[in-house]
């Protein structure tokens, strides 16, 4: 497995760096990456950006706007946030966000953590999401990536996202907070030891699917 670390925190810089990796990847081996954002919003490929952010707030709070390829709903990112990328010939798993997630659920257990697969494409902790995840796939290859909520500001998530208050309605929630939480109510080390914990725990072990 190729593991990077990649520690630019440029939202524009790490979308258009995993995009490029992807198109142009052609290794029999797998592909893993661990990165991070700073303030940031990124949109899914299907979604129109202004029904989805509050991009008068985002312009205000110095927070970059990106649109992905990969479908799903738009998520904030800040440093607070650790994303994972796959890359692999697996292109028979596409659809199964489960099987992707057993390495994230593992180092998550490996600190104690009740961490499970939830949902289609999430993970929790006591029932409530602390990563959701995307896919695509390209000439026999997939993309897997997703994001883990360590201590992310859930007070600007909720000032910059704008979901339409019936998508939350009808799958019986009240608010975006309702439904998410911070790894760090869980596991309280810091945000920086977090983002070095996770990065030696795969450095360490192949986290093969």
């Amino acid at each position: 497995m190729i593991r990077v670390r990649n520690d630019n925190t440029d939202a524009k810089y790490n979308i258009s760096l995993e995009e490029r990796i992807f198109e142009e990847y052609y290794s029999d081996e797998e592909f893993f990456m661990l990165w991070r954002n700073d303030k940031s919003v990124i949109v899914g490929s299907n979604q129109i950006i202004e029904n989805e952010v509050d991009l008068e707030y985002a312009k205000q709070n110095g927070i970059t706007v990106v649109q992905r390829k990969t479908g799903g709903g738009a998520v904030y990112h800040d440093l607070g946030n650790v994303n994972y990328t796959y890359i692999s010939k697996k292109v028979s798993e596409f659809g199964n966000f489960a099987a992707f997630a057993q390495p994230i659920i593992g180092f998550l257990r490996s600190h104690g953590l009740d961490a499970q697969h939830i949902g289609k494409n999430d993970i929790g902790i006591g029932g409530k999401k602390i990563s959701g995840s995307a896919q695509r796939i390209r000439d026999g290859y997939i993309l897997h990536h997703g994001t883990l909520m360590y201590d992310v500001d859930i007070e600007t998530l909720e000032k910059v996202l704008t979901p339409d208050p019936a998508k939350l309605s009808s799958k019986g929630i009240k608010s975006i907070r309702s439904r998410v939480c911070n790894i760090s109510e869980y596991l309280p080390i810091g945000r920086n030891q977090f983002w070095e914990e996770i990065c030696k725990y795969f450095q360490a072990t192949r986290g093969i699917l």
